[in-house]
């Protein structure tokens, strides 16, 4: 009966004032997936998550500086930082730091039969193609001038000595591109889009980044927004040892929690 009673107090308290709504964009996988596995406990205290599902890596940002959403959960903190000062956007900020998805090399042919000219896709925004630069550098199939310049290109290359030609593409494009066209033999892709069709980095990939990476996935907010209960209620339901194991068990490695 006790029980009982807090439930129906609980139910009164929603129906006297209504429930938050709280939009977020996030990539379809896993952020997403792990914001529908919270939406329920969320609801229990009065917020109702709307998931916005966005592909590609710019809207989700300009519709969070615009108010078209409240927050939003696909990226890392270099990206936010690189993406706000190239567009002149002020005031978004990280709210809490969720999980790492290792970045990984695929290849559709043994590592020893890459051969000159072969065709490997890398994505194209700053912070990425830094970061898949990065990779290659750190496990020999390319000297970079810098090493640790985070925003590397194609042209920041100092030896190349496969003689590898690098295909520069929006990161959510990478993997219909590495399924479907047969002249690109190899592809750096963010785990989440390799996610979506089947790969795991963890297995699949011929080498991945470590566990030492830095690019840990983050909920970014309007600084404005800083102090909000339904931030506070979010970031609560998103650090939960529930989620953790959700993680663990869903993604077998493939996305590391940070919390």
């Amino acid at each position: 009966m006790k029980r009982l009673f807090v439930l129906l107090v609980l139910l009164g308290v929603v129906f006297a004032f209504g429930t938050t709504k709280i939009r977020i964009g996030a990539s379809p996988v896993p952020h997403a997936e792990i914001l529908e596995a919270i939406k329920a406990d969320l609801a229990e205290k009065g917020f109702d998550l709307e998931i916005v599902v966005f592909n590609d890596y710019v809207l989700p940002n300009i519709a969070l500086s615009t108010g078209e959403l409240d927050a939003n959960y696909f990226q890392h903190l270099p990206y936010l930082v690189s993406f706000t000062s190239q567009r002149g956007i002020k005031g978004l900020v990280s709210a809490k730091a969720i999980h790492v998805e290792p970045m990984g090399f695929f290849l559709k042919k043994p590592l020893s039969e890459l051969a000159p000219g072969d065709k490997i896709a890398l994505p194209n925004d700053p912070t990425n193609e830094g970061r898949a630069l990065i990779l290659l550098h750190n496990n020999g199939l390319i000297e970079l001038k810098d090493p640790t310049k985070l925003e590397s290109t194609v042209l920041d290359i100092k030896e190349n000595p496969k003689q590898l030609t690098f295909v520069e593409i929006e990161a959510g494009f990478i993997p219909r591109v590495y399924t479907d066209d047969k002249t690109v033999v190899g592809a750096v892709i963010n785990t989440n889009y390799a996610l979506t069709i089947n790969l795991n980095a963890i297995t699949d990939a011929e080498f991945i980044e470590g566990a030492e990476s830095p690019y840990a996935n983050i909920i970014a907010i309007r600084e404005v927004d800083k102090d909000e209960a339904w931030l506070k209620a979010l970031i609560d339901a998103l650090t939960t040892e529930k989620v953790r194991v959700f993680i663990n068990e869903k993604y077998d490695g493939a996305v590391v929690p940070v919390f």
